[in-house]
């Protein structure tokens, strides 16, 4: 099911024949460096996809989902992004881009739409991103977006940023 498009890009959720291209792209060593997986199996795939099936609806407190990022001119997985909705007015967001596709305006377009379509679909005012401090890449990504950082853990080396939807 299709969530919105962009001028490039569209949304939708992920299906059964998705997991060998989500493992692909997950697994690329350049791509998992910043998250929280080293590789990522077609059985992981598989696991995310059905745990973001059983999602009925983008606004649930405490839920979480994964989305597919896809090219709108030849149907491609790309990338995805992951939201937990941390209460009514705020849910967390992660992305995910294959590295075949960076430093092409994919990351920020998607994620610029998602961000409106969560405020005018689900009146949502506050997103937040968690990114480790050494990810320069990320960090610009959402500076761009004018996100601003609010919190920095030493702990567990990632810095918190936040963007109030207008």
């Amino acid at each position: 099911m299709k969530i919105l498009e962009t001028s490039r890009l569209y949304l939708r959720t992920f299906e059964n024949n998705d997991a060998y291209r989500l493992s692909d792209y997950r697994s690329k060593a350049e791509v998992a460096q910043y998250q929280s997986w080293d590789t990522y199996s077609v059985s992981d795939a598989y696991r995310r996809i059905s745990t973001s099936k059983e999602i009925s609806s983008f606004n649930k407190v405490k839920s979480n989902y994964q989305l597919a990022i896809c090219l709108k001119d030849n149907d491609l997985l790309i990338g995805d992004i992951f939201v937990e909705v941390f209460t009514r007015k705020a849910f967390v967001l992660g992305y995910t881009l294959d590295s075949d596709y960076w430093g092409q305006g994919y990351a920020s377009e998607i994620i610029d739409a998602f961000c409106q379509y969560m405020k005018e679909t689900y009146k949502f005012r506050k997103v937040l991103c968690y990114v480790y401090s050494a990810n320069k890449r990320s960090i610009h990504l959402l500076q761009k977006l004018k996100f601003k950082r609010i919190a920095k853990s030493k702990y567990y080396g990632d810095e918190t940023y936040i963007k109030f939807i207008r």
